[in-house]
């Protein structure tokens, strides 16, 4: 079988040759290859012989829209429109300045259902916020209801740059790879953002209005991206819901009547366009798992093992694997970032073990792996999953 043929059969619960062996590496990529494009996802696979799922229009590459919610210089994502310049009803004043931690942007908008304002910290790489920091909000975009109704003006429309290359980029990934629409506007990734930490969290206690106002008008961009990128025949969909997960704080409550609908909306916008729907949380999950599988989720990503996690992959398997497929099983920080070759070694054993024979499960870690993971990990561990994962 072909990578892609072996991934989508894992997927749909059929037989496969041996059990696909994935692996999360977008942080290993962009340090060593300094690109996180496709084309180099792929060259990585290839070298060390992944069966991988890669995902088109993510944001550590090229956004399928600029997401200047969560990358207020523009980052990767800006394109010959200029900065902001596809923002044609709003008048933004941008100020960034240099300093020692960072780079310090002060924003305001004018938008034409009223003025938002924001400060944000980008930390550089190596300065102890890891290898690929997140922007720390200082003051956050939207304050209260009255500004949910501008932040619409703020999610521009798809990248047709972006869309006109996907026919292209899966001619050449043919069967080497399986390329899945990810988009990281939605509430799941970046799209409550615009709170901040703080306020996300406080509003679903005492403003539970104002948080489902963001999520519907981040959720809204997000399902247009992703159909964009369906409507282009990307035969499947990587949905990170990472913020929305246990490990953030959420009360299940929260997750039940605000989440949860979101979660349904994306599934069933996957299975109109005869789309595979993959759900992922790279933390705790396993309260939520019924919910997922419930709501039509075709496979479940991450599968965070304790003490990161909370899953145990042999009941999960025995309870659900009948009705949805699993990819994932794996902790990258005790096993690969701080491992050796003999601990990735055992750990896929132990892995595939509570797997179990049936169809259904791709092996892979629940998120990235460390750009210091050494090569002779990755090699055990792929090693390690074709023969024991027969």
């Amino acid at each position: 079988m072909t990578p892609k043929e072996r991934l989508l059969a894992a997927f749909r619960r059929q037989p496969t040759d041996h059990v696909p062996c994935n692996l999360y590496g977008i942080r290993w990529i962009r340090q060593h290859d300094r690109c996180t494009c496709p084309r180099h996802q792929l060259a990585w696979a290839e070298r060390f012989g992944l069966d991988l799922v890669i995902p088109y229009g993510w944001y550590t590459w090229q956004s399928v829209t600029n997401d200047y919610i969560y990358v207020p210089g523009g980052g990767q994502a800006f394109s010959a429109d200029g900065c902001y310049g596809d923002l044609p009803d709003v008048a933004v004043n941008l100020r960034a300045r240099q300093e020692r931690e960072g780079v310090r942007y002060e924003r305001t908008f004018e938008t034409p259902a009223g003025v938002l304002h924001d400060v944000i910290l980008w930390p550089r790489p190596g300065t102890g916020y890891g290898d690929g920091p997140n922007p720390h909000r200082i003051e956050p975009l939207i304050k209260t209801p009255a500004d949910a109704e501008a932040l619409q003006f703020l999610y521009p429309a798809p990248r047709e740059d972006v869309l006109a290359d996907i026919a292209p980029t899966l001619q050449a990934m043919g069967e080497r790879a399986l390329l899945a629409a990810s988009d990281a506007v939605g509430p799941g990734s970046w799209g409550m953002e615009s709170l901040g930490p703080e306020l996300m969290l406080t509003a679903s206690v005492d403003n539970p209005g104002l948080l489902r106002a963001v999520c519907r008008t981040a959720h809204d961009a997000h399902r247009r991206n992703l159909a964009a990128m369906l409507e282009r025949g990307l035969p499947a969909v990587y949905d990170s819901w990472f913020q929305c997960g246990p490990s953030v704080g959420w009360s299940p409550a929260t997750y039940e009547t605000i989440f949860l609908p979101l979660v349904r909306e994306c599934v069933e916008l996957a299975h109109q366009h005869g789309a595979i729907y993959i759900y992922q949380d790279d933390g705790r999950m396993r309260a939520l798992l019924p919910q997922i599988v419930a709501a039509g989720a075709d496979v479940i990503a991450g599968l965070q093992p304790p003490p990161v996690g909370d899953v145990n992959l042999k009941e999960a398997r025995a309870t659900y694997g009948s009705s949805v497929a699993f990819m994932g099983g794996l902790d990258p920080c005790y096993t690969f970032d701080r491992g050796t070759p003999a601990v990735v070694q055992t750990a896929v054993c132990e892995t595939l073990e509570a797997a179990g024979p049936a169809p259904g499960f791709v092996l892979c870690t629940a998120e990235a792996v460390d750009p210091a993971t050494p090569v002779e990990c990755l090699n055990v561990y792929v090693t390690a999953a074709r023969r024991y994962g027969r």
